[in-house]
């Protein structure tokens, strides 16, 4: 029998519809919320109708882009292990929803509704999920409860719960641990994420350290980009290269200063810079910063047009290409660590480049133990990114060590989704509830 819940979570469930509400009061403030409410136009209508096509099977929530990429090895398990059972998948952010609609895995994508009682227990109803699988971080009170209610086993895989998290202040402490009880089991990346679900939220739910599933995607791209032009032609140019990996212009600040000496000081280096959104206006801006510094470069579209110029800084113009300029490089940074968080450092670590990063890096536990097993390393401005950088390229042995340091992180996850996979087994192995 589900017990009932405290008073936070039943303050949380009466306040919902307002918070709900607010979000769209604010939606013409914020690109990024306004993406969100336009596309949960008429969502309800959709997901309801979506029953017949995901009824029974397993439903996944994967906030955004990184989440849906640890929750994509686990949906191609179940594929291949049970073709029968149906998979739906629910995103948060517009970039999660938008990723995953021109890159599939499950039978239905789509928002996951705003966090109200009324449209959770609905949805958990009519869709009858054998499993909900949660993955990270991303969970909703309302969510989880339905599904409590509805008797649907609640399992969160590649778990983290950060040092400094908001779900561990004092106020709202014992509404995640109601909230996280209601679990089935937590499969969490790492024993620290162990720990800090157990000891410092408190919560009696199941765990077991099952690592990050991100890992099985990270090394197949790493093993797809052998062959591909792009590392091929930037490997031709000879020399060693930096990679500046989906920068944003913070980033950019820390570095554009003294690419200059940096290229100075080491002549057979050039440097790939990969703006996270490669858009007009910020490759010309970038461009015109260039010129104004004297720094020799060229877009990548032109390179491998067949362009033999000898620029020092290539600019790169498309996306989807990164595990391949990982690839051919020798020493990497990860932008996003002076916003919202650095984006994914595993990518060039198991390319075996020692890799840099801002100082904003909660959000990934990878990157706290690249810095513990001396394999990254932060930087807080652009004396220290000319310091740190020319020290690796100035000592090649410490490159090396640094760089086969970084790929141990990487190995040291494999086997993330046979340890998750052995977790929900049981769960696939029941019959679809009705």
């Amino acid at each position: 029998m589900t017990r009932a819940p405290g008073l936070l979570l039943r303050l949380y469930r009466s306040l919902s519809p307002a918070l709900a509400g607010a979000a769209r009061v604010a939606a013409p403030w914020s690109e990024k919320l306004g993406a969100g409410v336009t596309g949960r136009r008429g969502l309800m209508d959709r997901l309801l109708a979506g029953a017949g096509t995901v009824g029974g099977g397993v439903w996944f929530h994967a906030t955004s882009v990184g989440e849906y990429e640890q929750a994509r090895p686990l949906i191609a398990a179940i594929r291949t292990s049970r073709p029968d059972v149906p998979v739906a998948v629910t995103h948060f952010s517009p970039s999660g929803r938008d990723y995953a609609e021109k890159r599939p895995a499950g039978d239905l994508h789509d928002y996951l509704p705003f966090d109200t009682a009324g449209d959770m227990a609905r949805l958990m109803a009519a869709w009858a999920p054998r499993l909900l699988v949660l993955i990270k971080f991303d969970c909703w009170p309302n969510h989880v409860l339905a599904a409590d209610r509805a008797g649907v086993p609640v399992v969160l895989l590649a778990g983290s719960l950060q040092p400094r998290s908001a779900r561990l202040h004092p106020l709202v402490r014992p509404l995640y641990r109601d909230v996280f009880d209601r679990f089935a089991h937590l499969g969490v990346c790492t024993g620290e994420d162990a720990r800090r679900f157990r000891d410092d939220l408190g919560t009696g739910a199941p765990i077991s350290v099952t690592g990050d599933t991100r890992v099985e995607q990270v090394i197949l791209r790493w093993e797809d980009a052998a062959a591909g032009p792009v590392q091929e032609r930037l490997r031709g140019l000879g020399g060693r290269i930096l990679v500046l990996g989906s920068t944003w212009p913070p980033d950019e600040a820390l570095w554009l200063p003294v690419l200059g000496e940096l290229l100075s000081r080491h002549e057979d280096l050039r440097v790939v810079l990969t703006p996270h959104e490669p858009t007009p206006e910020r490759l010309a801006g970038l461009e015109r910063d260039l010129d104004a510094r004297g720094v020799p470069h060229r877009r990548l579209s032109a390179l491998m047009a067949g362009d033999d110029h000898p620029a020092r800084v290539i600019l790169v113009d498309s996306i989807g290409v990164l595990a391949e300029i990982y690839r051919s490089g020798h020493l990497a940074y990860v932008g996003g660590s002076f916003t919202t968080g650095v984006h994914n450092t595993m990518e060039p670590a198991v390319c075996s480049l020692p890799v840099m990063f801002g100082p904003r890096i909660r959000n990934a536990e990878e990157a706290g133990v690249l810095v513990r097993r001396d394999a990254g390393q932060v930087l807080n401005g652009p004396d220290e990114a000319l310091a740190h950088a020319s020290g690796l390229l100035a000592d090649e042995d410490l490159r090396l060590r640094r760089g086969t340091a970084a790929r141990a992180v990487v190995l040291d996850q494999r086997g993330a989704t046979d340890r998750s996979m052995a977790v929900i087994a049981p769960w696939l192995d029941a019959p679809a509830r009705t």
